[in-house]
């Protein structure tokens, strides 16, 4: 059973992650990296940029965008949607996922997986969200 209904509950789902994390400790460890890192989603398609580089004064530290290339991301993850819901749950393990190329990655790899330990809060963020509402597929937070 594939993790997101369609497109729309990817978008909604990650809109209420975005205003949760824009300001966390995670998005702070972003921004002082001056880093934007991009998700590259199939199935369904979606493109996530986590921008930590372009915030102004007086916005959250960390922007989050759908669909779009701009800026310039430092790295790009790319994989199926699935994959990611697994990411997001803090199921992936990365380097292996790399390493089997179930998760395809380019840029700066290196730097980007330095981030890693930052993400355990938006993982539980996400699994809020996912809770809220009533969870994946008939409530399943897999």
């Amino acid at each position: 059973m594939a993790a997101y209904r369609d497109r729309e509950e990817m978008v909604e789902i990650f809109a209420t992650l975005a205003e949760r994390a824009a300001s966390s400790q995670a998005a702070k460890l972003l921004h002082n990296s001056r880093m934007v890192v991009s998700f590259v989603y199939r199935n369904p398609d979606l493109v996530l940029v986590m921008d930590g580089r372009t915030a102004q004064e007086g916005e959250p530290p960390m922007l989050m965008r759908f669909d779009t290339a701009e800026p310039k991301p430092d790295v790009t993850f790319e994989c199926s949607a699935d994959v990611g819901h697994q990411f997001w749950l803090g199921k992936l393990d990365v380097p292996q996922a790399l390493g089997r190329g179930i998760v395809k990655a380019r840029g700066s790899i290196a730097k980007a997986l330095k981030l890693l330990p930052m993400m355990p809060p938006l993982y539980d963020a996400y699994r809020q969200v996912l809770s809220e509402r009533g969870g994946l597929q008939g409530g399943d937070l897999r």
